[in-house]
């Protein structure tokens, strides 16, 4: 038994990891719906802002591979070519698409760092009323 669990544990531990890369694809237009071709590679979610524009799409992968989203907009249909590897997401560069990482930042763009903790002075002890 002891070996049957040593087996599948180190088996578990030799298989690959992936760094897969989520994304946010930003239409200039406003986004009617969006499918992928291939909903094994990847995932694809519009996005509904408070104001609604229905800009935005969120694209997940979801193993290795290669295809296509197709997007329809208010100027038509635009398909997007998508390849997830281990390391990397890429889309073929598409005009009236910009395409922003999720996990990191856009180069450029500086995170803040936290404001220091401050200490704050105990509340007095209330009883109530008496």
């Amino acid at each position: 038994m002891k070996k049957i669990i040593s087996t599948i544990l180190l088996i578990n531990f030799m298989l690959p990891a992936f760094a897969f890369e989520d994304y946010m694809i930003v239409s200039k237009t406003p986004v009617k719906s969006v499918t992928a071709e291939n909903n094994k590679i990847v995932e694809v979610k519009p996005v509904f802002t408070i104001d609604n524009e229905k800009k935005i799409i969120i694209l997940t992968p979801v193993s290795t591979g290669k295809t296509k989203i197709i997007i329809n907009t208010a100027e038509g249909k635009k398909i997007l070519d998508i390849k997830i590897t281990d390391k990397k997401t890429t889309i073929k560069p598409q005009e009236g698409f910009e395409y922003f990482q999720i996990d990191n930042p856009p180069e450029g763009i500086e995170i803040p760092e936290p404001p220091e903790a401050i200490d704050v002075p105990q509340p007095p002890n209330e009883r109530g009323n008496s």
